[in-house]
């Protein structure tokens, strides 16, 4: 069994893991770790790659990622929607996809963890994966899986061009967030 960490958006290659795997363990007790794809994602924009990062409440270093809160003192949100809406409102497959992602979005999630399992367990559902996320109980420092917990962890994974809308101005932007393949190809996204 394969063991995740959460993810926000995630990328290409956290989604490749997800199609291999009938079920995956999501790690729900490890210390958050910052700066990680735990709270940000990266889409595709005319001038490259922008990193989308969503703000937390500093409760300290000790703090698990499933109680890590999300601060709201700021228009996140809006931000994130705005960038993710002018990034690929023109992509092919936007406008089947748009609302359902951005209510999720847009709504107050408390914890970090419980927003991203909503996005992941719905863009499973886009691409019409039915897969179990099971959670651990406690931190697992080791175990009977493969610990993809770390970004490092996952394999350079050569995935094959597909069409990405900015793709003349900016070659071929590699390992997006998930949002990119599937907006830009639909449900090709699993084939690729």
């Amino acid at each position: 069994m394969k063991l995740l960490s959460t993810a926000y958006f995630p990328d290409i290659a956290y989604f490749s893991v997800l199609m291999k795997e009938e079920a995956v363990l999501m790690e729900k007790h490890e210390h958050f770790v910052k700066q990680t794809h735990r709270n940000r994602c990266v889409i595709a924009t005319t001038q490259g790659p922008l990193h989308l990062s969503i703000p937390l409440i500093n409760e300290g270093n000790k703090t698990s990622v499933a109680n890590k809160k999300i601060a709201y003192t700021e228009n996140w949100q809006a931000k994130h929607w705005r960038a993710i809406e002018s990034s690929y409102n023109k992509s092919a497959y936007f406008e089947y996809f748009e609302e359902d992602l951005k209510t999720i979005l847009l709504k107050k999630h408390e914890f970090l963890f419980d927003l991203n399992l909503e996005l992941i367990q719905h863009l499973l559902y886009i691409l019409r994966l039915k897969r179990e996320i099971l959670f651990t109980t406690e931190y697992q420092a080791s175990g009977d899986f493969v610990d993809l917990r770390d970004t490092d962890a996952f394999e350079k994974i050569d995935f094959p061009p597909y069409y990405q809308v900015f793709k003349d101005k900016t070659g071929f932007l590699p390992n997006m967030s998930i949002l990119d393949l599937v907006f830009n190809e639909g449900l090709r996204a699993k084939i690729i």
